[in-house]
């Protein structure tokens, strides 16, 4: 391979930047050149984001140019003074720089200290040489040649008047999906476009539910991914969470944290903060860094393997506020964001998760006159199906609705006979009021039945049940509450079959049949 650093493709930056360099079509006006970033990924997190441009190698050239093409006809690669420790004996780029070419002759002449050698990087090596040119810039003194500050969302990012030579991209903060990249600017490739990886740390947030019934437990899972923390010396993941008004935090002790599916440890590797600012229920800090061995002074290496996925996962349960309102609750993920600077942090935005929980509204009216309302109807409920969620292990086609101590549970019944549920103190019997109204709460999605058991003063009691669907939102509360209209009509209740039914008026009307026939008979022995 010749002269890779001439190459018109090279794998481009150390913050998974990946390059393609070019001619441009017209010849290129030396000794300047520039890089442009295609489909920028601009912090997500933050209002700004810093491109930073690192020169490694300078290209010089003996000032002479060819009259067709205008490039220069002569130049030559030197350490760019800003990296010349990274060069030198013992350090990390030492074995990049050699003293004779490979055979056959493939590498790019390098002049140090007046002595002519050669860069060592090749294609099989380009990987391992940009970490460790990412890892010292990040380390120490080394400021980039040049940077951009671009705002949030930008569609280009480009590098411009930018002398020739050897170059490392970073978007500033960058650490998730970084691949080793590196680009040259040449003297007859002296622009180049850039497409961009790197992208910022990112927090999603789940629930096992969102139609919830009230007293029920809700597993929420905070989930992010081991970031790459080459050149850190400290880094840190704090995720913060607030529930609302609805909900419950049950506590540290339901909080679980997995790294790479391995259950970490509280108190070892991760800590709660004792009092959480604003409002949040918990604040929970995971260090990703641990001390390099044998090292003084002391180095830091990452704790856990890159990209593996962090899972925190807690439960809160759902109080009676939650009825027929949406509860928004939102967490944020704070992290380092600077190597140069320990006390460097930002935030996400706000992760939001909304749940919600419903309930039905009686209203009992007259079927002959729907204005009139009927207090003193009693009813009680029972699921008929589920939706697709079944988080509820208790709730179960035809069992009934119990509500006890703030808390939603289900109870199968042996005996349905309407007389019996209304005896039956282990499920909730409610009372239509003077409005004629009553209410069943803390309901999630599925399809139920209002049973009536006890019918107003004067009318008929019900017999089928009343069927409803619960079809929640989480963006529209007006369907938190299902209005089930009632009617009952007045008279007399007919009695059923095997009763005593029509049988004392057969009875009655024989005796006075039978009574007349005696009557007449004497009457006419009477005459004769």
């Amino acid at each position: 391979m010749k002269k890779i650093l001439t190459l018109v493709l090279v794998a481009v930056m150390m913050t998974a930047i990946s390059v393609t360099a070019f001619a441009t079509g017209t010849t290129p006006t030396p000794p300047t050149g520039s890089i442009q970033i295609t489909s920028p990924k601009t912090d997500p997190n933050a209002a700004k984001t810093t491109y930073e441009a690192y020169k490694i190698f300078d290209m010089t050239t003996d000032g002479n140019t060819n009259s067709t093409s205008g490039v220069y006809t002569a130049v030559a690669y030197t350490i760019n003074a800003a990296w010349a420790d990274f060069f030198s004996t013992g350090k990390p780029g030492a074995a990049y720089i050699v003293d004779t070419d490979t055979d056959p002759a493939s590498l790019n002449a390098i002049t140090v200290g007046g002595v002519k050698k050669y860069i060592n990087i090749t294609d099989s090596n380009v990987a391992d040489f940009a970490k460790a040119a990412f890892a010292y810039a990040q380390t120490k003194p080394v400021a980039a040649a040049t940077s951009i500050e671009v705002d949030q969302g930008a569609a280009e990012v480009k590098f411009t008047n930018l002398p020739l030579g050897y170059y490392m991209i970073y978007p500033k903060g960058a650490s998730v999906q970084i691949e080793p990249s590196l680009v040259s600017l040449t003297n007859t490739s002296p622009n180049g476009t850039v497409k961009q990886k790197a992208e910022y740390p990112k927090l999603t947030k789940v629930a096992d539910d969102i139609s919830t019934e009230i007293g029920q437990k809700v597993t929420y899972t905070l989930s992010s991914n081991v970031p790459d923390t080459t050149g850190f010396k400290a880094y840190e993941f704090t995720f913060k969470d607030k529930t609302s008004e609805g909900l419950t935090y049950d506590g540290n002790g339901s909080v679980t944290v997995k790294i790479g599916g391995t259950t970490l440890t509280a108190d070892t590797d991760y800590t709660f903060a004792a009092s959480p600012a604003g409002g949040n229920d918990f604040e929970l800090t995971i260090n990703l860094l641990k001390a390099k061995a044998g090292t003084d002074p002391v180095e830091y290496e990452a704790k856990y393997a890159y990209n593996d996925l962090i899972e925190v996962t807690y439960t809160a349960t759902v109080n009676a506020t939650a009825v027929s309102k949406i509860d928004n609750n939102h967490a944020t993920l704070t992290y380092h964001n600077d190597p140069k600077d320990d006390t460097k942090k930002e935030t996400t935005p706000p992760v939001e998760v909304k749940t919600y929980s419903s309930k039905v509204v009686i209203d009992k009216v007259d079927g002959n006159s729907t204005t009139t309302k009927l207090p003193d109807a009693k009813f009680v409920l029972r699921a008929k199906t589920l939706g697709a969620d079944k988080h509820e292990s208790d709730l179960a086609a035809g069992k009934y609705y119990n509500y006890t101590s703030g808390s939603v549970s289900w109870v199968a019944v042996t005996n349905e006979d309407a007389d019996a549920l209304a005896a039956n103190t282990d499920i909730t019997i409610v009372t239509t009021n003077a409005s004629g109204e009553a209410q069943f709460v803390g309901l999630e999605d599925g399809v139920y039945e209002l049973i009536e058991v006890v019918a107003p003063n004067g009318y008929n009691r019900l017999t089928t049940p009343v069927e409803f669907t619960i079809a929640g939102s989480d963006s529209d509360v007006s369907k938190l509450t299902v209005t089930a209209t009632v009617e009952n009509k007045s008279g007399a209740q007919l009695p059923s079959t095997g009763g005593i039914g029509t049988t004392i008026f057969y009875v009655v009307g024989g005796i006075l049949v039978l009574g007349a026939a005696v009557t007449l008979v004497s009457k006419k022995r009477m005459e004769e």
